[in-house]
């Protein structure tokens, strides 16, 4: 078996290789690449990029960059494998930011047509498997502890039902559960904000 991932950096991509088998296959990939394989049984689309800038202070280029890897890009690319391969798996990284919106407004679009694509994309096998999984706040992601904004991450913590952000490990045992056995479960979006209201 063979398993295509791309945003292999990220903390998610990096639990998620933990939780394989040591017989998977598993392949950097990056959407849109000429050599990005297609063939592949499953695919986990982990790649983000979030700004420290809201759209407004953005250039058209990095609005542009933004809209491509967090939407434009992983589309194409799915669209692709699923055009091509009968038996293709794929789970994408979305965000509650598609949802509740974000400091970058350009992320928290592009994640909201993103979560959109997944719910509306109609399949040509009854093989294929196309699933999102939208996180919350992640406490050990880059994206997070990259931050400078510690105020507002602590009450934002201490507001949570959970009082804790949400781990890569628990968003990679998702993914992982849902690309390897709930085959049924598709077109659709697992949020995973904790029961933040």
């Amino acid at each position: 078996m063979t398993i295509v991932i791309t945003g292999w950096r990220s903390a998610i991509a990096e639990e998620f290789r933990r939780l394989l088998r040591s017989n998977e296959e598993i392949v950097h990939g990056k959407a849109l690449e000429p050599n990005f394989p297609l063939g592949a049984e499953r695919y986990l689309f982990c790649q983000g990029l979030l700004r420290p800038k809201r759209i407004e202070d953005q250039t058209d280029a990095e609005i542009r960059e933004g809209i491509e890897v967090n939407f434009g890009s992983i589309v194409r690319a799915c669209d692709l494998i699923f055009a091509s391969n009968e038996l293709a798996r794929v789970c994408v990284i979305g965000s509650e930011s598609g949802y509740r919106g974000s400091f970058d407004e350009n992320y928290a679009s592009a994640k909201e047509l993103l979560h959109a694509y997944v719910e509306k994309k109609r399949l040509s096998s009854p093989q294929q498997q196309l699933v999102a999984v939208s996180p919350g706040i992640i406490g050990d992601c880059r994206m997070t502890t990259s931050r400078t904004d510690v105020e507002n991450l602590d009450r934002r913590r201490a507001e949570h039902p959970k009082k804790r952000f949400l781990m890569a490990a628990e968003v990679a045992a998702m993914a992982r559960t849902l690309l390897y056995f709930q085959p049924y479960i598709s077109g659709t979006v697992i949020r995973m904000h904790g029961g933040q209201p």
